[in-house]
């Protein structure tokens, strides 16, 4: 009895189908699948929209690197043209480290377009940290070359001429500072040298005995933050040249 019922029914709604195909439904279902094939259509061009955004983020961010890039390899040569004592090495290790990102950036930049978005972000972001701590690095390598400006103007009694260069080393070395201020990785880098700085400028205001030996507290932490800095460009070199 069961089963005729279940027949009974399932013959009832095929009839019943039938009746509301005839009746309209044919219609209904084409408005469906017109309406599919417009969602179909709006969602592709929102998505190929996304993608020309991506890409003209991806661009414009490789230009910020390249003109950081550009500035860092300019304040280089005026460095090395200003022959200050002590820098010869430190700058000729950043020039060829900031040629060696320039070469790994624009590789970077080509392949872009054959990797996932993602992937293509990933790489650029780790190429702009790269840059950045270059940057910073050629930043303070020209507050070093003020100290050093300072420590012979004190050594020969000039003590406003000191102060006015170690002024200008504190202003670089707020610079690299906010050149740094989103990596992590050198959060408490810069901390000593700006101690050190301070130390120098009030002792050279006093015009201490000491003036001079606070400076090369100075030249000795910012050597120590160089040499962390290029530490890190070599290994990122060595890993890009490995990948």
């Amino acid at each position: 009895m069961e089963s005729l019922n279940f027949l009974v029914a399932l013959v009832a709604f095929g009839l019943a189908a039938v009746a509301y195909w005839r009746s309209g439904g044919r219609r209904d279902a084409d408005r469906a699948e017109a309406a599919i094939r417009r969602d179909l259509g709006e969602l592709r061009a929102r998505q190929s929209e996304l993608a020309d955004h991506a890409r003209e983020s991806l661009s414009l961010a490789y230009d910020r690197s390249r003109a950081r890039i550009g500035s860092a390899r300019a304040r280089v040569h005026r460095l090395q043209e200003a022959t200050v004592d002590g820098l010869d090495a430190q700058l000729r290790r950043a020039g060829e480290q900031i040629e060696a990102i320039a070469k790994h950036l624009e590789s970077a930049a080509a392949s872009a377009r054959d990797a996932t978005a993602a992937a293509a972000r990933a790489t650029e972001r780790g190429v702009a940290r790269s840059v950045r701590r270059i940057q910073a690095r050629v930043v303070i390598l020209e507050a070093k070359a003020k100290a050093r400006l300072a420590e012979r103007a004190a050594a020969d009694g000039d003590f406003d001429r000191a102060d006015a260069r170690l002024t200008e080393a504190t202003d670089l070395l707020a610079e690299a500072t906010r050149t740094l201020a989103d990596d992590d990785a050198f959060d408490d880098e810069l901390e000593p040298m700006r101690g050190s700085l301070r130390h120098a400028v009030a002792s050279v205001r006093r015009r201490a005995e000491d003036a001079r030996r606070q400076i090369e507290h100075v030249l000795a932490d910012a050597d120590r933050v160089v040499s962390t800095l290029e530490a890190d460009a070599t290994r990122s070199e060595t890993h890009a040249a490995g990948g």
